[in-house]
This record gives structure tokens, C-alpha cells and sequence, in this order.
């Protein structure tokens, strides 16, 4: 039997350890938190009762039209998906509501030109946009560029397009006019807010936040070894093994040795583990963009807009001039989105809020690193992927597949599995370029 360590409990990690196990390996899997699931975890915090509930503040749904590993994934869990609820706010950074959607029907301040066909507008958009992944023309182009050459309306670009491509976290902390065009098409394609097909965007019911849990479940019972509070302090690579130096939160150190390691972990805190990381890694590693994002669950109404008579899932913000300060930025309503218990009504979810909550209203926080896309990341991240295998040493994780998501990240950990399997098959070279 060969030993494999993955490093890091995301989607990444949990696609890989889960691929491995199933091909009869022994798989060390290690987290530093306390649960898997990376950025898809949920807070506990109290209902308008006082009552606890967990509240998802990171991975929020799913598009089972594009997530089909993630949807086996929860399907093999024995995991009950919902549709999500998709309503939409509009507003300006005072709250004023711009546009609002509600059962797919669009409502549009009348003053905004264009207000006429915005739903019109809307529609085209989802359907023909797809085309500039492909057109020449776009190959470096941005948001502006797309608008300007389509000549969008008012209504629909400050309104609507501009505020949603705000609320996207692998966009930059920047202008979204400015977003690169065909970053920002693959994420809203995978959603399928772009696309000729219809969307089954979902969630698990009672949170995603569940998934993860029942993997550690399945995990353990299926013989895998869970390693949950421990970090990877160092690791050290030769042609015949990995040597790994770890240390749980209280303090007990031990030295493990294994074939192969996945390092499914942001690359910052791959960079850290690698005590004899070679040039090619460092440079590699270092290139790839990431950003922090902070995450609050308040109780305030204001970044939900003055009128609770349209407020939706999502809550967007229109930019103005160089407001809001940091971006993205969005506010999710749990309740609306994942159809929880009435109870959970007040409760909402920003990610760098636009207005500061009360501090009186805040119930949790927490901050994120996430992967930035664009034509940098792609290039950061096929110079990473030209070492995979390299010394023993495979890379997992969403940062290395747009766009930047859930479902990427699984199957970058599908695929160091396949790498690691096809090695220890015979069928491919023990060693890849950049040894």
C-alpha cells in the first residue's frame, strides 16, 4: 500500500483524499481548523428566538448544471439539495432600491434610461455574452469594453451589470468596468448567469456547511486518517519519499514519512511548508494572485436596502465614483437564499460590507483568502501545473483552475490524485518537469 498526505481540508483536498482512498491508498488528510471545508463553512449564531443556527458565510450554492462532480460528490454523502431561493436587490450605497428581481420578473426605477428594456436587455445578456469567451475581439478586453461595444443602456449597466460584477469574489478589489471581461464571463457561466442553458443553482438543505462534515464522516468509516487542529510545520523531499514535521494545537510534534503529497492549501501556506522548495516553486507559488476578503453576519438592515418589500437573496450595490471603498462586495440573505426557518429572517451576510453593521448588530466574523482571476492567475497557474508530480509533490486547489470555485477546486484534486495513481501505476514518469 502506498501513503499519501493531502494538505488542506477544501474542496481541493477533499476531492483528492476522496479519489485516493477509493483506489485503496492510505491517505493522511490535515487541516489547521477545526472542520473541513475551507472557504465552505458556517457560523453559529443566534435566531430572532435566541435559539443557535449555523449560518453559511462562505460557499453559499451551487449550480448542479455545471457542479457534476460536486453534485455526485453530495449525491455518494446521501446529502437532500434544494433549489435556492434567487431573488435579486439592486441599490444605491444609501439603499435606495435601482432594480429588483422577484420570481424571475424584473422591477426597474423608472427614471433610469433604458428602464423600458431592461428585462430585454437582461436576457440578451445572459444568452449572447457567452460569445465573447471565443471572440477575438475580447480576447483582452473588459467590462467597459464589452458594454461600449454592445451599447448597453443605463438602466441595465449601472443598474444591474456593473453592481453584480461587483458582488463576485475572484474579481479584484477594483472598478468592475474594469474587470477582465472573459474572467468575469467564466464565473457567472459556471453559475449560469451566462449561459444558452437553463441553471439548477441549489444548495444543501440545513447549509452547506453539511457537506464537509458528512465527508469527514464517510472519510474516517472508509479508513481514511483524519487530521483535524494539525499543521504541516515543514516538509522535506527526496526521490524516495516525503518526510513531514507536523504539530497539533497542543503542541505534540511528529515526523511522518509518505510517498506522495498533495498540497491543497492556499500557496502562500504551501510556500511555508516547503522548507526546500525549489526555485521554479517559489517563483510559481509567489506569482499566483490571492486576496482577503471579510466576512460579517449582522443583524443590520441597511445593507439590504431601505425597502423590505424587495429585498431579495442578493443584495448588490451600484458603485459610485471611488465608493465603495473595498470590493467586491455583497450581502446575502440566508434566509431567502437557503429557505431557512422565519426565525433567521433578520439575519444577513456581507462580505466586505459596503456600510460598516452597528456593532451592536454584529453576531460573527471571519476574514477569507480567495484566489483572483484573469489572465495573471492563468498564467501563474499553468507555470505551477508545469511542476505537478515533481520531487513527489502534486498541487490541488481552486487557484489553479477558473473560475476560482467549488467545483474547479474538487476536480484539481481529482486530477493530483490521477496524476499520483497513473505514477504509482507505472503509467506516467515518477518524476514531472521542473524536478
Amino acid at each position: 500500500m502506498f501513503t499519501v498526505a493531502v494538505l488542506g481540508g477544501g474542496a481541493a483536498g477533499i476531492g483528492a483524499a476522496r479519489r485516493l482512498l477509493q483506489a485503496g491508498a492510505r491517505v493522511l488528510l490535515f487541516d489547521p481548523a477545526a472542520q473541513l471545508g475551507g472557504n465552505c463553512v458556517g457560523l453559529r449564531v443566534a435566531d430572532a428566538h435566541g435559539e443557535p443556527v449555523e449560518i453559511d458565510v462562505g460557499v453559499s450554492d451551487f449550480n448542479a448544471a455545471t457542479f457534476r462532480e460536486f453534485s455526485a460528490l453530495l449525491a455518494e454523502l446521501g446529502l437532500e439539495t434544494q433549489p435556492i431561493g434567487a431573488d435579486a436587490h439592486f441599490a444605491t450605497l444609501g439603499g435606495e432600491t435601482l432594480a429588483a428581481v422577484q420570481n424571475g420578473v424584473f422591477t426597474v426605477r423608472p427614471r433610469l434610461r433604458g428602464a423600458d428594456r431592461l428585462e430585454d436587455e437582461v436576457r440578451a445578456f445572459r444568452e449572447r455574452a457567452i460569445e465573447a469567451l471565443e471572440d477575438p475581439r475580447f480576447a483582452n478586453g473588459t467590462l467597459a469594453d464589452y458594454l461600449a461595444h454592445h451599447g448597453c443602456s443605463p438602466a441595465f449597466r449601472d443598474a444591474v451589470l456593473l453592481p453584480r460584477a461587483m458582488g463576485c469574489f475572484p474579481m479584484p478589489n477594483a472598478a468592475p468596468e474594469h474587470h477582465e471581461l472573459r474572467a468575469l464571463l467564466r464565473f457567472w457561466q459556471v453559475h449560469g448567469l451566462v449561459s444558452r442553458a437553463p441553471s439548477d443553482r441549489r444548495c444543501v438543505v440545513g447549509g452547506m456547511h453539511r457537506y464537509p462534515r458528512a465527508f469527514a464522516r464517510w472519510f474516517e468509516s472508509s479508513g481514511g486518517e483524519l487530521h483535524l487542529r494539525t499543521r504541516v510545520r515543514s516538509l522535506a523531499r527526496d526521490r524516495r519519499c516525503v518526510r513531514l514535521v507536523t504539530q497539533d494545537d497542543a503542541g505534540r510534534s511528529r515526523m511522518l514519512h509518505v510517498d506522495d503529497v498533495v498540497l491543497a492549501c492556499a500557496p502562500l501556506a504551501a510556500l511555508e511548508m516547503l522548507g526546500d522548495a525549489c526555485a521554479a516553486e517559489i517563483r510559481s507559488l509567489a506569482a499566483i494572485p490571492m486576496q482577503r476578503a471579510r466576512v460579517v453576519v449582522h443583524r443590520d438592515p441597511r445593507l439590504l436596502g431601505a425597502d423590505p418589500s424587495v429585498w431579495g437573496a442578493y443584495h448588490y450595490v451600484a458603485p459610485e465614483g471611488a465608493l465603495p471603498a473595498v470590493r467586491p462586495t455583497i450581502t446575502f440573505h440566508p434566509q431567502r437564499l437557503a429557505r431557512l426557518p422565519e426565525s433567521c429572517a433578520g439575519i444577513a451576510v456581507s462580505m466586505n460590507p459596503h456600510v460598516e453593521p452597528v456593532t451592536s448588530l454584529v453576531l460573527a466574523e471571519r476574514s477569507f483568502l480567495h484566489p483572483v482571476g484573469g489572465a495573471r492567475a492563468e498564467r501563474a497557474a499553468a507555470a505551477l501545473l508545469e511542476l505537478q508530480g515533481a520531487r513527489r509533490t502534486w498541487f490541488a486547489g481552486a487557484h489553479l483552475r477558473a473560475p476560482y470555485v467549488h467545483e474547479p477546486a474538487l476536480r484539481s484534486g481529482i486530477a493530483a490524485a490521477e496524476g499520483i495513481l497513473a505514477r504509482v501505476s507505472g503509467a506516467a514518469p515518477a518524476l514531472a518537469r521542473g524536478a
